[in-house]
């Protein structure tokens, strides 16, 4: 039975499981309150420019962000190869079984050498450092600007303290190396031994860090303009930077393709608190997504057919975490 039905494949059914329940409750609500929702859909011209505007450039930071965690790894890509990689792995991110993570994997160790075990570190910093900004930031807005004068925003701020806590000691604490030749100790050490690369940089840290929080707040600015085009305000400004960080908390529950359901159930939630209406935050959350499913399709999906004729085997080739 054991072998069946192993506890990864439990695992997996059981995220799959909760994806669709969150998608199925969103469709419910949707056609619940539709009709209040699609009042609030109001974007202009103008808004919608601006809004690709920011998009626009939180590409290239990311892409900056990426050639600065690679550096301690000797590797350095040309920054339009990573504006390329970064549009294209927003539309294959979309595709089930998270083909945008091996695609990107495979690019780099394809036309750059990198070890699948040091993508993982690769791509644990990123999360980590992405938390630092966004959640460090929430917190503070919530203490020192809203106040944490009920239980929900209480549990929200403990909630951000918790995930900038832990992104630091997973970033700082150090850890003993594995020994043995088996895969799973290889990789592992190849793991640690990228981490304390990347860690013991700290200029790399830093300028990660700051460009990350660029970009948090260039997330923020995206929602602070489709609310404007919705005529709701918030008692603070600054409450844009606390749902701009829950928007990331999807990264740690990711069930879905793209998150998609996931993200506009949190950040939903996530406006109640801040005192705006359930249908608010969900229309909010839906209007933005269906800009990044433009951008993902339309400009994703020019950056996917580019790198494929120029390299095919780039979508092909298996991974071998031991490599």
């Amino acid at each position: 039975m054991r072998n069946f039905f192993p506890r990864r494949m439990m695992l997996k059914w059981f995220k799959y499981i909760i994806g669709f329940a969150v998608l199925f409750f969103l469709g419910w609500y949707l056609a619940r309150h539709w009709q209040e929702i699609s009042e609030l859909f109001k974007l202009n011209i103008y808004q919608l420019s601006a809004i690709y505007i920011v998009s626009f450039f939180g590409i290239v930071i990311n892409a900056l962000v990426l050639i600065i965690v690679l550096r301690p790894m000797g590797i350095k890509p040309p920054l339009g190869n990573m504006i390329l990689l970064q549009n294209a792995c927003l539309l294959l991110n979309y595709v089930p079984m998270k083909f945008g993570t091996l695609f990107f994997a495979n690019y780099l160790k394809r036309h750059y050498g990198l070890k699948y075990s040091y993508f993982a570190t690769f791509s644990v910093y990123l999360t980590l450092l992405i938390s630092v900004a966004a959640y460090g930031a929430g917190a503070l807005v919530l203490i020192f600007v809203y106040g944490l004068d009920n239980v929900q925003k209480q549990i929200l701020t403990a909630a951000f303290i918790v995930g900038f806590i832990v992104a630091i000691a997973v970033i700082f604490i150090p850890l003993p190396l594995p020994k043995g030749t088996s895969k799973l100790a290889t990789v592992f050490r190849d793991f640690l031994l990228s981490r304390k690369t990347i860690s013991n940089d700290l200029k790399v840290l830093a300028s990660a860090t700051l460009l990350l929080f660029l970009n948090f707040v260039l997330a923020s600015i995206r929602l602070a303009i489709v609310y404007h085009s919705m005529a709701i305000k918030l008692d603070h400004t600054t409450g844009f930077l606390v749902l701009g960080a829950i928007s990331y908390i999807v990264l740690f529950f990711n069930f879905t393709p793209g998150a998609l359901g996931i993200r506009e159930a949190i950040l939903g939630a996530g406006a109640v608190i801040l005192g705006v209406p359930l249908e608010a935050g969900v229309a909010a959350a839906l209007i933005d997504r269906a800009i990044v499913l433009s951008w993902s399709f339309i400009i994703g999906g020019l950056c996917t057919a580019y790198i494929w004729f120029k390299s095919p085997a780039d979508f092909k080739e298996e991974i071998d975490v031991a490599n």
